[in-house]
């Protein structure tokens, strides 16, 4: 499996695996109308073309070229936006290896701090990442309310180098 940032030409294979994870993984704690609601925009592709293009958006390769997973971070507002893993892959590294390159574009442009809106599926994750819960929310997707949790984790500022 190799990180890459995506492409345009990716955003099919990303709104199939944010369908299918949503189904198959997210269902465990959510009703179906909140995963029909979630769910609904998985064919935007103009949505998604949007995001692959405004933020340092990574997906995860297979060998065989499918993807596995896929992470972004807005680099302006330091907001981990998307974070799915395919159901055939939980439990692999996927997400760690995800979260750990975009901390480390975070920290390279010099952010002091990033924050994620979790889901109930993800909140105990990305709390084993080191990110602190700040409040619990009900945003209306589509008319139905989600919980999720906002939370945020502290970068380590790099010292400033001293002249000589």
């Amino acid at each position: 499996m190799i990180l890459r940032q995506a492409t345009a030409a990716d955003v099919p294979q990303i709104g199939q695996l944010f369908y299918d994870t949503i189904t198959q993984v997210n269902s465990r704690d959510y009703s179906l109308a909140q995963v029909e609601a979630w769910r609904g925009g998985w064919q935007n592709t103009a949505g998604w073309e949007e995001k692959v293009a405004a933020q340092h958006f990574l997906v995860a390769e297979a060998p065989d070229g499918s993807l596995s997973g896929f992470g972004s971070l807005c680099p302006t507002t330091g907001l981990l936006d998307f974070l799915f893993v395919s159901a055939h892959c939980q439990g692999q590294g996927i997400a760690r290896q995800l979260v750990q390159a975009l901390l480390g574009h975070a920290t390279a442009l010099g952010l002091t701090a990033v924050h994620t809106e979790a889901s109930l599926t993800a909140r105990p994750f990305f709390a084993h990442c080191g990110f602190q819960q700040v409040q619990e929310q009900q945003p209306i997707i589509r008319g139905v309310a989600l919980t999720n949790f906002r939370m945020v984790k502290p970068l380590a500022v790099p010292p400033l180098s001293t002249p000589l």
